[in-house]
């Protein structure tokens, strides 16, 4: 039993981590969006980066950094889009279970995994706050969650910066002009 959990935090969830990056590569060449993000769950049960450290018989096997924050409210809540744009992705991926992402553009992308239901398919463009599937408890997940990560270029960023207006006028609009 540990060296299957091993391998799966372990190999799986590198392996998991290297899909969604390769995604980078499925963006737009502009912004798909005109609005600052928004946090699709305002009830937050892990941050961003929260090192995990995970025992066995009381001596540490495991350590994982997570990469998203984890959004929980009521088993199977509705999930809204966090802004808009293209869904490059939407089926089962292992450690984050049913998963969606969306494509901002410009390498932006956002990440939501755990789901229980989609309500979209790759393809489909989506506007902020559309419906895009409900929470569960897919692939890793210890309860009913939304895993709610961003990356930039396939690397995993805090989404909390992409929520902030102000954050985002001084930094990337601000920029752009």
């Amino acid at each position: 039993m540990l060296s299957r959990f091993l391998k799966i935090n372990g190999e799986m969830r590198r392996a998991n981590n290297q899909t969604l990056a390769d995604l980078r590569k499925d963006t737009a060449d502009h912004f798909l969006f005109t609005e600052p993000f928004y946090q699709v769950i305002p009830a937050v049960e892990a941050q961003f980066a929260d090192v995990r450290t995970y025992l066995y018989h009381g001596k540490k096997v495991d350590q994982q950094v997570h990469l998203g924050f984890d959004l929980a409210d009521k088993s199977h809540m509705v999930v809204p889009a966090a802004n808009g744009g293209r869904v490059v992705f939407a089926e089962m991926l292992g450690i984050y279970g049913n998963c969606i992402v969306i494509d901002h553009g410009a390498g932006l992308q956002s990440i939501y995994g755990h789901m229980s239901e989609f309500s979209v398919k790759k393809g489909d463009m989506v506007k902020r706050g559309q419906q895009i599937g409900r929470s569960g408890q897919t692939g890793m997940a210890g309860g009913d969650h939304l895993h709610y990560s961003m990356q930039v270029d396939g690397v995993q960023v805090n989404p909390v910066e992409w929520w902030d207006a102000h954050w985002l006028r001084d930094r990337i609009w601000s920029k752009l002009k």
